[in-house]
């Protein structure tokens, strides 16, 4: 009985697509019940997309129930105007190629099977509804409704049956599209073992992580010999530099370039702290200004720990930059000046003016200043590479990480000072080659290092550089892929899954070539997605 009565409604509908067409709509283009009337979104070739056709594609997947917050954050409407898009697009080259999809036919599949397709944009989360949607129109005895059908079309979907019918054409026209293109794909045999190498080749081990930064307290001992030298070995790098920052050396406002020593004193001091705080500077600048090394004061005496590594140098300066009081200070002190104890709300300084400039920076002076710079990076990195190096090399040699992470710890306590950049002995979980094993750093090379280590061997040859840290490891567990485990049910289930993520890959470059020649062919018209108060 009821699926006589499905059949019957299926009958009713199809009926219904011209007529409902021709007698409230005015023919296949008009629009049904939705907001916006002739308003479209976008325009593909010689079709168009209206809010009508957004709103019910919104409303099959339900996206509108969900938080307002939550739809934005995941580009929910952007996502289901371009699957509209890609819909359209296929649909199109699936007309072209012979395909033919009938209104009855999308029609018995929607009344028969409680079927709706939808299709959302290239790069939608899998876990939100597309493809095909079940829908049920049961009463209470599970009987087929009609009217619940006709309401869901109407009022839920705000669509005539004509264009829900229209809309179904091309939904079902762009799966077989998809399935044509996918249809070519094929996975080799290599292809299935090395995916199965990637998710079963495993490894685990302890490393230590070595920043140049963690190294920036120590300065080189720069002679104008190793600079020279160095600028000689860098010069194509250098010329690359300074085109990269030409603009920090040219038409520039007046800058000074300085040292200073700050004395903390902040808001939150008491009377007699900023009291003392001020007699300590007023000190030091008696101390400056007899002639002692201003460099070395700063580096001894300042609490500002930021520059008190580089003598105090804050490099150079526009005014503005510092607080009122410390500006005019430094912009009225001449080159090689020292000035009298500046208070500022974060304490009292001592300055010195170590240059100043205007207007363009002459070529050289502008390299020989960035030169300094990257001559202090790669020091600091060769100090990062040979504490890796070495700490490698007695790793290797004792094969005893206790012993290693206790000669780590001693060299922190030298360093002086704790942070998240210590060299420290860190161990990770079981990851495989696609895994991300160290927190925080790009691993690739790493991978490529550790599942290249020999069996039988546990350390690399050399410290491995990731960005601008080194890093070394000691292999503590491998599990290589079994040959023997990898069965013919194994093979089936890795060829199925990978078969599917190609496939996917596949239809998704092919729809992004649809989209690209569209906008070639100056066939694609995009307007602004609907806002929430246009959806409610």
């Amino acid at each position: 009985m009821i699926d006589k009565f499905k059949g019957f409604f299926l009958v009713l509908l199809v009926v219904l697509l011209s007529a409902v067409f021709a007698l409230q709509f005015g023919g296949g283009q008009a629009e049904g019940c939705a907001a916006g009337g002739t308003t479209y979104l976008a325009r593909v070739y010689d079709q168009t997309l209206s809010k009508g056709d957004f709103e019910a594609a919104y409303s099959v997947a339900n996206f509108g129930r969900l938080p307002e917050e939550t739809q934005r954050s995941m580009r929910l409407p952007q996502l289901v105007l371009d699957g509209l898009i890609d819909r359209t697009l296929l649909a199109r080259e699936a007309r072209k190629v012979g395909f033919e999809v009938g209104q009855d036919e999308v029609m018995s599949r929607f009344v028969n099977d409680g079927i709706i397709l939808l299709s959302l944009g290239v790069g939608a989360p899998p876990m939100l509804p597309q493809g095909e949607i079940p829908v049920s129109f049961t009463d209470k005895e599970g009987a087929f409704n009609k009217d619940l059908a006709e309401r869901y079309i109407q009022n839920g979907l705000r669509r005539s049956v004509g264009e829900f019918a229209a809309a179904q054409v091309d939904e079902y026209l762009a799966a077989q599209m998809r399935e044509l293109v996918a249809s070519s794909v094929n996975v080799s045999e290599a292809e299935v073992w090395d995916d199965y190498v990637r998710e079963n080749d495993n490894a685990k081990i302890k490393y230590v992580r070595f920043s140049p930064a963690y190294y920036s307290k120590q300065k080189p001992e720069t002679t104008e010999a190793a600079l020279a030298a160095w600028k000689a070995d860098n010069e194509d790098r250098l010329t690359a530099e300074y085109e990269t920052n030409k603009h920090r050396y040219t038409n520039l406002e007046k800058q000074v370039r300085a040292r200073h020593i700050l004395i903390k004193a902040g808001s939150q001091a008491s009377a007699e702290q900023k009291e003392e705080a001020q007699k300590r500077a007023e000190a030091l600048q008696k101390r400056a200004a007899k002639g002692e090394d201003f460099a070395g004061l700063a580096s001894k005496h300042s609490d500002d720990q930021i520059t008190a590594n580089k003598g105090g140098d804050i490099g150079f300066l526009r005014k503005g930059t510092m607080p009122e009081s410390f500006d005019e200070a430094l912009f009225s002190t001449e080159v090689g000046a020292i000035s009298e104890v500046v208070e500022t709300p974060y304490g009292f300084h001592v300055i010195t003016v170590l240059a100043i400039r205007e207007g363009d920076v002459p070529i050289d002076e502008a390299k020989h200043e960035l030169a300094e710079g990257l001559y202090r990076a790669d020091w600091l990195e060769a100090r990062a590479r040979k504490a890796a190096a070495s700490t490698l090399a007695s790793w290797q040699q004792s094969k005893d990480d206790d012993a290693v992470a206790q000669t780590l710890a001693t060299a922190a306590k030298q360093h002086g000072s704790e942070s998240a950049l210590t060299p420290s002995l860190e161990e990770t979980v079981d990851f495989g080659r696609s895994d991300s094993p160290v927190p925080g750093i790009s691993t690739p090379a790493l991978l490529d290092v550790v599942f290249a280590v020999p069996e039988g061997e546990a350390f690399p040859a050399a410290p491995v550089k990731l960005g601008a840290e080194w890093v070394i490891f000691r292999l503590i567990d491998r599990q290589r892929p079994d040959q023997e485990a990898f069965t013919e049910a194994v093979q089936g289930s890795t060829r199925e899954v990978l078969q599917t993520l190609k496939k996917k890959e596949t239809v998704d470059l092919y729809i992004q070539q649809l989209r690209a020649q569209a906008t070639a062919d100056k066939a694609l018209r995009v307007h602004a997605l609907p806002t929430e108060d246009d959806r409610s």
